[in-house]
């Protein structure tokens, strides 16, 4: 039931939509941290400059004295914000360009699956630019503060970054100089033990399955919106066995259906024709193009070592003699084919071609 409700709503294949969904969202996130920016920041930002050592960023926070040129800064963030764009549009036509020439296959669901890729990667692309700018501005900002901070004489406590306070806040850790005020009484060899309770994610999990459980209980047992998992099996074996009915029915009208129990000598030039080329094909190697017999048997006489009706020809041929040597041909063939090729078999009876292999098994005689 959640695959078949995963796969698609009403006919629209749901896992682009989620990917879809999962960037947009995580765009919107960066949307509104680059919001809540100041103009002063984003001035900063644009003359950045993007070689990561340590001379940089000082260089930049004397560029509106007497420091480095912010014109050559910002062409060298605009450069590699260029080669970026350049890079994830080659990324692009190169994931986009190999559906064009595999048109010819008539399947267009190629094209959608490699323009989906390839959007993705340069979404991608695009937001490890983004990310690399935003670490280099917080870098370059905390320098400029904690200089700031020096010149007036002030200690300087650099604010937490978005992952430490995403930490901070999971695991609700007490900071190392802090200890003392959570260590407990009792003591053990000159062991003591501090007081730290669960962490917060922790707990939201264990909240979260509570929360499950109530919802799987209610929607399982109490109102039976949906099915266990042995109805759900039954369910799915009931369908699986109407598939194969509908299937069973519509060879069965075709005429595709053979099997040992309904296949039939067939007569017409069209089937023995077909059956004539697998022969050859196929049997000839060892039963000669005559029928004769080589490594394998005569199949021109009398004599059958595993029965000579139209059954028992189709039985051999679908699975063969394997502790003789013959294969099972039903991976091979069609149903249809083992028919047809097992009754032009029977059509080299009595034809007796020169150098014939011996006579083997025993004389047949239909029932």
């Amino acid at each position: 039931m959640y695959k078949n409700v995963l796969q698609s709503i009403e006919n629209i294949d749901i896992w682009p939509i989620i990917s879809l969904s999962i960037f947009f969202f995580f765009f919107l996130c960066m949307a509104l941290w680059w919001w809540q920016m100041d103009k002063e920041h984003v001035k900063k930002m644009a003359q950045m400059p993007l070689d990561d050592d340590d001379a940089q960023p000082d260089n930049f926070s004397a560029n509106n004295g007497s420091g480095a040129k912010p014109e050559k800064q910002a062409s060298t963030g605009k450069a590699f914000f260029t080669r970026g764009l350049k890079g994830a549009f080659t990324f692009f036509l190169m994931f986009f360009a190999t559906p064009i020439f595999a048109q010819s296959t008539g399947d267009n669901s190629y094209t959608i699956f490699y323009f989906l890729v390839g959007a993705v990667i340069v979404v991608f692309l695009l937001v490890l630019v983004a990310i690399y700018y935003l670490i280099v501005l917080q870098k370059l900002l905390v320098k400029e503060q904690k200089k700031k901070a020096e010149e007036a004489g002030i200690e300087f406590v650099p604010e937490p970054s978005l992952w430490q306070q995403i930490t901070s806040e999971a695991t609700d850790l007490v900071p190392l100089e802090e200890e003392e005020s959570i260590i407990l009484a009792h003591e053990y060899d000159g062991i003591r033990e501090l007081d730290n309770h669960l962490p917060p994610w922790w707990k939201w999990l264990f909240y979260v399955t509570i929360i499950w459980g109530v919802v799987y209980f209610i929607a399982y047992h109490v109102i039976d919106v949906l099915p266990l998992p042995a109805e759900e099996y039954a369910n799915e074996v009931a369908a699986a066995e109407a598939a194969a009915s509908v299937r069973l029915v519509a060879a069965e009208e075709s005429g595709t259906l053979v099997d040992e129990s309904t296949v039939v000598l067939v007569t017409d030039a069209a089937a023995l024709a077909d059956g004539e080329k697998i022969y050859q094909t196929n049997c000839s190697p060892c039963h000669k193009p005559d029928g004769g017999g080589s490594i394998g048997p005569n199949m021109t006489d009398e004599y059958w070592l595993h029965g000579g009706g139209i059954k028992e020809i189709f039985t051999t041929v679908k699975y063969g003699v394997v502790e003789k040597g013959m294969i099972p041909w039903e991976p091979v063939l069609t149903p249809v084919q083992m028919q047809n090729v097992s009754s032009y078999i029977l059509t080299l009876q009595g034809t007796n071609p020169p150098g014939a292999k011996e006579a083997q098994g025993e004389i047949w005689v239909e029932e």
